[in-house]
């Protein structure tokens, strides 16, 4: 039998393990109680996270669906009020939480006519909410012109992820406004470039037309005088007369067509025909004046002799004019030629002279325009400076090139290439190619002339009488449709330009009225726009001043009635 003592230790020993269990169920109890509250806390934590994040979520995809719309809409219009104040009604819908306004600096958006952009409706805000304000600028070229204004209720959104998607927009915004601007001084540049091209053109063809119409009776005077008895002091003087008026002719027309190359008004006009009407120009031009300085003028062309040419004419013979008349001009001994060669589909013109050549360092500069090789003030040999580059352009308006060698001293060689259209001669057919003038009897025809310059009206007058024709001349263009309404023409010469009715309009009239009978303008305007006026208001050709009296007949042989 265990002792009472044995007993009493084994029951403290049990009361003793029972305590220390309460002790330790307590203390777990007391553990597992504070990581309840911790989990608590957590899970509170993780819902607040959770729904902030479904906030930010939220509010950068509404953002990103703004910034796509108007990203597109910018794209194909020009920003306006309507378009920011619907951009400020989208922002102010993307939370309850955001208020959003738009402030502009007066005045610098020319296409923005207001200065503050706010949505109509205002939000409600919870009592105890912290609102905060802050500001998105608006910048462009680096020159603050506005804001995107923010009221931000901090405790319902994070202000920081608020700013960065407001920045966004705010670059779109930017950007926008950026390419309005553009647009608009491209606008203003397109405009200011028309009207500043309108205003050449206007210049060119008023200029045009001043220069020209006196140059016709100064021209025609002269070309008149020649017939009449002139004594050989009156011949001299007649001499002087008619080089000083071919030289001013020279200069208007270099001066003329330099600026319509410039603004692009120059139009080549091909036409079909044979080499032999250029060679006699030349040699009609520089064989004399080859004689008077005793040097050799040749021009050697058997490769096209047998040829059709289609090229602008006119143009042709001015290069060449210019190309001879430099050639003859700076040679004093020896010779001057034009030699002409086939090389595969080009022709190859070749103007070599004896004459004083041509620096390398003058040759650099020699196609740019009013320069010469000598520019002083005390230089032998006269000139715009202009000829060789409207040479230069002319030849690469037809597709060629021109090229020069010299040495000083020596000579010259200008080479210049062209791309020509030729055929032989057998197979050409042209109406009165081979007519003669004697064959068609120009005095039948019923001419009215249509001139308000009086000297004008005196030289073509003058011009018809030696083909006897009695012309009949109207001033303006309301005696012009008065007199073709009760004569029956067979050829109207009409002046453009003409007070109470200008030429054009009256062509028009008479042209409504089923006129038909052959209208040439006779003007002095030789742009591309009034070539084309003529042609589209009902006129059958042009003839420009200032014309010769073998213009004139080529004209009257060409619409003569009896001549079809």
């Amino acid at each position: 039998m265990p002792s009472q003592a044995a007993i009493e230790r084994k029951l403290n020993r049990e009361k003793a393990a029972r305590q220390a269990a309460e002790k330790l169920l307590e203390e777990k109890s007391l553990e597992l109680f504070h990581a309840n509250q911790k989990l608590e806390l957590a899970l509170k934590q993780v819902e607040q996270r959770s729904e902030a994040s479904f906030k930010r979520l939220e509010l950068q995809q509404r953002v990103e669906k703004i910034l796509i719309y108007f990203g597109r809409l910018f794209l194909r219009t020009n920003i306006d009020d309507v378009l920011l104040l619907d951009v400020v009604r989208q922002l102010d819908e993307i939370s309850d939480s955001i208020k959003c306004s738009i402030t502009l600096v007066p005045d610098t958006v020319p296409s923005l006519k207001l200065s503050s952009y706010v949505s109509g409706s205002p939000h409600q805000v919870s009592e105890g909410d912290t609102l905060i304000n802050a500001s998105i600028p608006l910048e462009v070229e680096q020159k603050k012109i506005g804001s995107i204004n923010l009221i931000v209720s901090q405790s319902s959104v994070d202000l920081a992820f608020v700013h960065s998607q407001m920045s966004l927009v705010g670059e779109l915004l930017s950007s926008s406004i950026y390419r309005n601007l553009i647009n608009l001084r491209l606008v203003e540049s397109k405009e200011r470039a028309e009207a500043s091209e309108r205003a050449t053109r206007e210049f060119l063809a008023m200029i045009n037309h001043e220069l020209r119409t006196p140059l016709n009776g100064l021209l025609g005077s002269v070309e008149l005088l020649a017939d009449t008895q002139l004594t050989d002091s009156q011949r001299d003087l007649h001499q002087n007369l008619s080089q000083s008026g071919l030289m001013l002719r020279t200069i208007i027309n270099d001066l003329l067509d330099f600026s319509k190359i410039n603004a692009g008004m120059l139009e080549l006009i091909d036409s079909e025909f044979r080499w032999h009407n250029i060679n006699t120009m030349l040699k009609s031009i520089f064989e004399h004046k080859a004689t008077e300085k005793q040097l050799k003028f040749s021009i050697d062309s058997q490769c096209l002799d047998d040829k059709i040419i289609c090229a602008d004419q006119e143009r042709m013979t001015q290069v060449f004019v210019n190309l001879l008349g430099n050639a003859v001009k700076f040679t004093d001994r020896g010779e001057v030629s034009l030699k002409i060669e086939e090389r595969g589909d080009n022709y190859v013109f070749r103007i070599i002279d004896t004459g004083i050549g041509i620096s390398q360092s003058a040759q650099e500069k020699l196609f740019q325009p009013f320069t010469q090789a000598d520019r002083s003030s005390s230089r032998n040999y006269e000139g715009t400076g202009l000829g060789l580059a409207i040479c230069k352009r002319l030849v690469e308006l037809m597709g060629g090139k021109i090229s020069l060698s010299s040495e000083l001293g020596v000579g010259t060689a200008f080479e210049v290439t062209l791309p020509l259209r030729v055929e032989a001669a057998k197979t050409y057919l042209k109406r009165s190619e081979n007519a003669s003038s004697a064959a068609v009897d120009l005095s039948t025809m019923k001419i009215l002339v249509v001139d308000d310059i009086k000297l004008n009206q005196v030289i073509i007058t003058k011009m018809l009488s030696k083909l006897a024709i009695s012309p009949d001349v109207a001033v303006n263009g309301v005696e012009a449709v008065d007199c073709a309404r009760k004569h029956r023409y067979d050829l109207i010469f009409m002046d453009c330009r003409m007070p109470v009715m200008d030429g054009f309009e009256a062509t028009r009239i008479l042209r409504s009225e089923h006129y038909q009978n052959p209208i040439v303008a006779l003007t002095a305007g030789t742009t591309r726009e009034e070539r084309q006026t003529c042609f589209e208001v009902g006129m059958d050709d042009i003839l420009s001043k200032p014309y010769t009296a073998k213009d004139l007949v080529k004209t009257l042989e060409k619409w003569n009635p009896n001549s079809v």
